[in-house]
């Protein structure tokens, strides 16, 4: 369960250009999903109180986390588990591929996104070499001019610590 947040944050958030879809998507509005992506990967790797912010800001007030299990977790939630989480990390790498982008409509955008995050976790018995490749499906939203990210589903995870797998879901 340790990384969760961060790792749905993470498939949730950083990028390259998006790719082709069914439906295709503006131009802008690709390029601000892409900007966003990167926006949270910043605060990933240099997690300052204004970088957290303007990542979280990303989240629309009806945004919903969905676990494997279908548990869902809401925004307020969300960001307080990463919070949390993001301090016992130090991440060194991270890197996003889009899968796939569609637009079933002129403000809604379905991105499959995978992220791979490496660096150290701080735990009690010390620092551990952490490794983790995500895939999420996530839906965003056009609210008032703004592209804000309304929900994220986990599709895939695999993490290890010190190169020992400690989670392979969906893989």
């Amino acid at each position: 369960m340790l990384l969760k947040t961060l790792l749905a944050a993470l498939c949730a958030a950083v990028a390259v250009p998006l790719v082709a879809s069914a439906d295709a998507v503006p131009d802008a509005a690709a390029k601000t999903i892409t900007a966003d992506y990167a926006l949270v990967c910043t605060a990933t790797q240099d997690p300052t109180d204004a970088n957290l912010a303007a990542a979280f800001g990303l989240l629309a007030p009806d945004f919903v986390h969905v676990d494997f299990k279908g548990k869902q977790m809401l925004r307020d939630e969300f960001i307080a588990q990463g919070k949390q989480e993001i301090k016992q990390l130090h991440v060194t790498s991270c890197a996003n591929t889009i899968q796939s982008t569609t637009s079933s409509d002129p403000s809604t955008i379905i991105v499959v996104v995978s992220g791979k995050i490496a660096g150290q976790l701080q735990a009690p018995d010390g620092n551990h070499e952490l490794e983790a490749t995500t895939g999420s499906q996530d839906t965003w939203k056009l609210v008032n001019g703004t592209w804000l990210q309304t929900q994220s589903k986990d599709v895939s995870a695999l993490v290890k610590i010190d190169g020992k797998v400690v989670q392979d879901e969906g893989n």
